[in-house]
């Protein structure tokens, strides 16, 4: 055993700040902290309780403000009430909610404002689940076992008595459902209990010192002297908690009509709040960067999306620090560790707003470069958006932060994390300004249960250099030093230091240093460009830089630079300083390589250059070089003014025979860090290719492990669309495969870096080799075209074996309504620029269970880049529930929907409502999974196709560069009727041609099948046509019309009309169900529930005589049906296997009829019986209700012809069951029927059950299910 190390553990490295000279900076000015800055944060939300964020020096507040700018804790406020004489109000939740003391004192009116709040919008889900399991320990499982264990005692009591379960009387058999019907409802409720939301009341009232107070019962029972008082954050900094684990914050909006509730969607805000600015004065080696820095939480991520940042949280989160700092509240620096990977970054409405934050409020935008690594052209937007604004960071790991925060065994040189995202952007701008750690083991928040974390990602190095900003910032201000967001940005550049060993594409200019970045800012403080930023555009497209990677490079090529000076607030600047702007610039060539004029000479308009590339004597690689502008009245210390970025790709090609690339050498020691890249152009045929790794020492049975990364850039594509990327093993027993998907004629880069905390050294050999068949027609086929010709090319001699395979049904929907609106003041972008709304409303019918999902085909997939500012639509049921929600990004999301009618809504939103008119027609693609893939006939040859026999083609060899044809037979109608979902369009699947079983998993592409609409097929036994007289014809239409029209008129009218059909159309049954459908439309006829009627009798006890004479009519009624169809007859006619005659179709409408006038009769009068069972029960006061044989006789007559679970006709088991005192059975029937009708009147019926049971904890679960189903209104977007 070792000896006990009595060495200090290493605190600084927990959040480090030594590897960018930030501690050297404080030491040596302490002063400069990062007093009187703010630092932004946008992202999950800030907890402000969280250890290292509730002061800063002076005992200020540190979290100054807090907002949700994505709506996802927006409470909707407009239903306005006073109190009663009781001083009560009902809440929209139905509870009765007591008004306290403090409430009815500092009221500045008689008013309240009511709305309701789920919980679970405020919680991560992972923090749902840990309170939710938490909740049935302490509140619920406790009782649940006792009921259970007392179910299971009265079972084994009645199997005592009944030991022959087959000779049960129909009593016992019901009796024995019974108990296990209790078991199943008790389970089920179990379940239920963790699926549950909990939703809180909210209300609101303006105090007498003109302030906001909202109060919210977090108790669910309607005390609110017990509940969470709070007021608005930023006017006094409060908190309240709503549990032991989460505390919110709220605002409010739009005159008291929107009640914003903060919270946060993810610990990952906290964590970067604390590397900024966290403030531990009892150990000040925890500090964050700038520890006095003040913090403005602005949560973009939206918690119905998990923690997904949105363009409402953008816009909002931009919007509100346009405003504070129009208030005087100057936010100085934005850290934003979020965000995507753009299809193009030079067009796009939140990059222009986030743009113009910068250059009209001088705003410094740092931004994580990504964690998408380590191929190259991986940047995240932002910081690649079309203006070059944001200060774009990548992540750096130093020994120091291996030891202390990832416990490694040793060591390892400073150095970047393999995944941190390369440059260049892929129009060839630089994404990456700088690095700085990735990495700190930091505080988050209270509900986590811990104190600090470590996190990694640029995620982490981002607010690192956030920090660092505020610091020099914090200098500059109390040394009144001018700055711009241009000046620092250009200062970071000059003054980063390079980093040797790491990867030039990953560092930007090199590791932040704060202390040359200071005396830079100082030195140069005078610089006539420190106010002006240097917009660089190549070519006709406004690229940032110059990025060839084309294929083989063989020829000179020149580029056209355009560089525009645009002075800070360029609007607003001063027009002699616009005047009197005049720099002389020397141009110079990092590359001989790259040709370009000597000096140019700027003054404040646009000049342009050419810049000469020739890369004909390059080898095989990518080089990364630039133009370097110096100002030459100044020395080569100041740096560069501006620089335009060079990347080139020269690719190896592949052996035209064998169509494999083998690297020269053939073996590359690789040690930790160690990156390979080779970029290989694509042969023409080839749709996969194959790496093979191994260990030159045969012996090497450990290895290494490494990150493989390829990727092609595909032309207005995000770089995820071609790629991919997976952590392998080698070593030297086994060959490593990694098949990857690719596309010819493209350039692919072929990443292997070893990962950086991998250990040892490992001398990989490795080579690539293309497959595939190139297809030609053979992504689309349109039923109606019948058969579909595919030609198929292969690459090599290989076996091709196609297949189709259909996975989803699609169904397109159109909007119903579409409503172009004004938002409220929280949405105008300074000054005065209104933001509208257009919200499309769409319907979608689920006869059944389906598992889908939804997205609008115009928004897939694009955020930053769309010229709409957002996308969100979310669905309900019909009690206006929020089922799910979903953006730019839902299409790959599938859920669960029960059969039922949704309600979608589909929010865009931009300032012109000229272009919210362009979405009045956006349709939303609905895709159902279905139960089992659907299978396409191929064929070798037409003819076989035509016939269809049992020659479809299973596999066949082909020649390297030979094509064949393959033919795909349609789908018979008998499958499509089968197997299609709703008013669906199309199938889509997926079409594979390879046979190898690795290449099948990579090498598939997107098939879809086209479903002709048409006529409906004519088939034989169509129903014969009528040989009525026009005469029969008009006396039973006229007959109908009278009939319909019982159900409708007046009691009096309805008895007078009912007596003229019955007199003139004996037999006619239809007429007695229309007067029994006048009688139940009264007012005492409504509720149909035994619960409901029970206390509607209740209330009226002395008038029950008027509701016993309907009744009775009823029962009367429903006989003269029963008796009025041939039961034996209609029986006969279900007990025949097969009808042959030849008007069987009429035949079988007529017993149909008949036999559905039949049911219905006998649920009324079933429903009937029960309720005048009830009313004779509460007149002779004996409320046990007791067994009616003439409800038993009722059930076993309907069970000749339906199986009583039928939907339509549970009222009748629900009764008899309710008699019976059978409360299993009747939950069991209840629960269906909610499940069928989804109405808060069944619910209450089944609440009505458990309080009878004395089963309180599954009452309260009711009442909270009752109150989460049903809210009032639609969610607010």
């Amino acid at each position: 055993m070792g000896d006990y190390n009595n060495e200090k553990y290493p605190i600084c490295a927990l959040k480090p700040k030594a590897e960018t000279n930030v501690l050297n900076f404080l030491q040596k000015y302490p002063e400069f902290n990062g007093k009187d800055t703010i630092i932004a944060v946008l992202d999950s939300g800030v907890d402000p309780l969280a250890s290292g964020l509730q002061k800063i020096p002076n005992g200020d507040v540190k979290v100054i403000e807090r907002f949700d700018c994505s709506g996802s804790g927006d409470v909707l406020m407009t239903t306005i009430v006073n109190a009663s004489n009781d001083d009560t109000l009902i809440g929209l939740s139905g509870r009765t909610l007591k008004v306290s003391e403090f409430m009815k004192s500092n009221n500045a009116t008689t008013e309240y404002r009511l709305g309701l709040k789920s919980l679970s919008d405020l919680y991560p889900s992972r923090i749902r689940e840990k309170i939710t399991a938490d909740a049935k320990q302490k509140q619920w499982d406790e009782k649940n076992k006792k009921v259970l264990a007392d179910i299971s005692r009265d079972i084994a009591e009645f199997d005592g008595k009944n030991s022959n379960a087959n000779n049960l009387s129909f009593k016992d058999k019901l009796t024995k459902e019974n108990l296990e019907n209790l078991t199943e409802f008790v389970n089920s409720a179990d379940k239920k209990f963790s699926e549950t939301k909990t939703t809180y009341d909210c209300i609101l009232f303006k105090s007498k010192d003109g302030h906001w107070t909202a109060v919210i019962d977090i108790n669910e029972n309607g005390d609110l002297e017990k509940g969470a008082v709070i007021r608005e954050y930023s006017k006094f900094h409060e908190m309240v908690k709503v549990d032991q684990y989460l505390s919110v914050s709220i605002n409010v909006h739009d005159d008291g009509n929107v009640l914003e509730i903060v919270a946060m969607c993810s610990s990952h805000g906290t964590h970067v709040a604390s590397i900024a600015s966290g403030y531990h004065p009892e150990n000040e080696d925890l500090n964050g960067v700038s520890p006095a820095s003040k913090i403005v939480s602005l949560t973009i991520g939206d918690g119905r999306l998990g923690s997904m940042e949105t363009g409402v949280g953008l816009v909002r989160a931009i919007i509100k620090i346009m405003e504070l700092c129009d208030a005087g509240v100057k936010i100085d620096v934005i850290n934003m560790s979020y965000g995507e990977h753009a299809a193009w970054s030079n067009s796009g409405r939140v990059g222009e707003l986030m743009a113009e934050l910068v250059n009209r409020y001088g705003v410094v935008w740092v931004a994580s470069a990504g964690n998408h690594g380590p191929a190259l052209s991986t940047i995240g937007t932002p910081p690649d958006i079309q203006t070059d604004v944001c200060v774009g960071v990548g992540a750096y790991v130093s020994p120091e932060m291996m030891e202390a925060e990832y416990a490694l065994r040793e060591k390892l040189g400073g150095n970047m994390y393999t995944w941190t995202s390369r440059d260049p952007a892929v129009d060839g701008g630089n994404g990456v300004t700088c690095c700085a750690p990735g990495a700190a083991i930091a505080s988050v928040p209270e509900y986590t249960l811990s104190k600090a974390q470590l996190m990694n990602g640029t995620s982490m190095s981002a607010p690192h250099v956030a920090g660092s900003i505020a610091l020099i910032i914090s200098a500059l201000k109390q040394l009144k030093i001018n700055y711009t967001p241009y000046s620092i940005k250009r200062a970071i550049w000059n003054t980063s230091t390079h980093l040797k060993i790491a990867d030039k594409f990953a560092q930007g200019s090199g590791l932040l240093n704060v202390e040359k970045l200071f005396e830079y800012l100082k030195t140069y403080q005078k610089e006539p460009e420190n106010n002006v930023r240097f917009a660089i555009t190549v070519g006709n497209n406004g690229n940032k830089g110059i990025h060839i990677r084309t294929g083989r490079l063989t020829k000179t090529e020149e580029f056209n630079v355009n560089v525009e000076p645009l002075m800070f607030n360029d609007k607003y600047a001063d027009s002699n300083d616009k005047i009197n702007f005049n720099i002389r610039l020397t141009l110079i060539p990092s590359h001989p390589w790259i040709q370009c004029g000597k000096f140019i000479d700027l003054c404040y308009t646009a000049r342009s250059f050419i810049i000469k590339v020739d890369p004909t004597n390059l080898q095989p690689g990518v080089y990364r070089g630039c133009v370097k502008a110096y100002d030459t009245s100044s020395t080569a210390e100041k740096g560069t003014v501006f620089e335009v970025p060079i990347t080139v790709v020269q690719p190896f090609e592949v052996d035209s025979l064998r169509f494999e690339h083998v690297p020269s050498p053939d073996t590359i020691l690789c040690k930790p860090n160690t990156i390979i890249r080779d970029f290989v152009v694509v042969p023409n045929n080839a749709t996969y290719g194959v790496l093979e790794m191994i260990s030159a020492d045969s012996k090497d049975k450990v290895g290494g492990k490494f990150l493989v990364h390829t990727m092609q850039i595909i032309d207005q594509r995000y770089c995820k669309h071609m790629e991919t990327a997976k952590i392998l093993p080698v070593n030297g027993e086994v060959m490593t495969l990694h098949p990857f998907k690719c596309v010819g004629g493209n350039i692919v880069e072929i990443c292997i870096a070893k990962y950086w905390s991998n250990f040892g050294e490992v001398p990989l050999q490795y080579k690539v080799k293309f497959h595939g068949f190139k297809s030609n027609n053979a992504h689309i086929m349109h039923s109606a075209n019948g058969i579909h010709r595919i030609d198929v090319t292969s690459l090599l001699t290989e076996e091709c074996q196609p297949a189709i395979s259909l996975k989803h049904s699609v169904m397109v929907l159109k909007p119903t309504d579409t409503k172009i609106s004004t938002l409220t003041k929280r949405d105008v972008i300074p000054n005065q620029r209104q933001i509208f709304q257009n919200v499309l409303t769409y319907n979608l019918h689920l006869s059944k269970a389906q598992e889908l999902s939804l997205h609008a085909p115009l928004f897939n997939c694009i955020l930053y880049e769309s010229e709409f500012e957002s996308q969100f639509w979310m669905l309900f049921d019909t009690n206006k529930m929020l089922i799910q929600s979903g953006d730019a990004y839902s299409n790959n999301t599938f859920f669960k929907l029960d059969k039922g009618d949704y309600v979608i809504k589909l929010q865009v939103r931009h300032e012109k409502k000229e272009l919210l008119e362009k979405a009045n027609e956006v349709v939303m693609q609905v895709y159902f999974k279905l139960p089992s893939s659907l299978n396409l006939d191929i064929y070798k040859s037409f003819n076989n196709a035509v016939l269809a026999g049992n020659k479809k083609v299973s596999s066949f060899l082909m020649s390297s560069g030979s094509t064949k044809a393959v033919y795909v037979t349609p789908l018979l109608n008998e499958k499509i009727t089968k197997n299609i979902i709703g008013q669906s369009s199309w199938f889509e699947g997926t079409i594979t041609f390879v046979k190898d079983e690795m290449g099948r998993k990579v090498d598939t592409h997107a098939f879809s099948y086209i479903i002709t609409e048409g006529p409906m097929v004519k088939k034989n036994g169509s129903s014969p046509k009528e040989t009525k007289t026009k005469m029969e014809e008009f006396k039973e239409g006229l007959r109908n019309f009278k009939c319909d029209f019982i159900s409708k008129l007046d009691p009096e009218d309805a008895e007078s009309l009912y007596k003229e059909v019955v007199s003139g159309n004996a037999g006619f049954v239809g007429v007695h169900l229309s007067l029994i459908q006048n009688i139940e439309n009264g007012s005492d006829m409504k509720n149909q529930l035994p619960s409901a009627f029970l206390k509607q009798i209740k209330d009226i006890a002395t008038n029950l005589d008027e509701l016993k004479t309907k009744l009775s009519k009823i029962v009367k009624l429903s006989n003269q049906v029963i008796e009025g169809i041939n039961q034996e007859s209609l029986l006969s006619y279900y007990g025949m296997k097969a009808d042959n005659r030849p008007d069987a179709v009429k035949i079988k409408q007529i017993m149909e009829k008949q036999k559905t006038q039949l049911l219905e009769a006998y649920m009324k009068k079933a429903i009937a019986v029960g309720k005048l069972n009830m009313i004779r029960n509460l007149e002779l006061e004996t409320f046990a209700a007791e067994n009616d044989e003439e409800l038993d006789i009722l059930m076993n007559e309907i069970m000749k012809f339906v199986d009583f679970n039928d939907p339509k006709y549970l009222l009748l088991p629900i009764w008899h069951a309710y008699t019976s005192q059978q409360y299993g059975r009747l939950l069991k029937y209840l629960q269906k029927l909610y499940e069928d009708k989804l109405q808060r009147d069944i619910l209450d019926e089944i609440l009505a059950v458990c309080d009878l049971k004395n089963w309180d904890h599954i009452s309260a679960l009711i009442k909270r299910v009752s109150v989460t189903a049903n809210p009032q209104s639609y969610r607010i977007f």
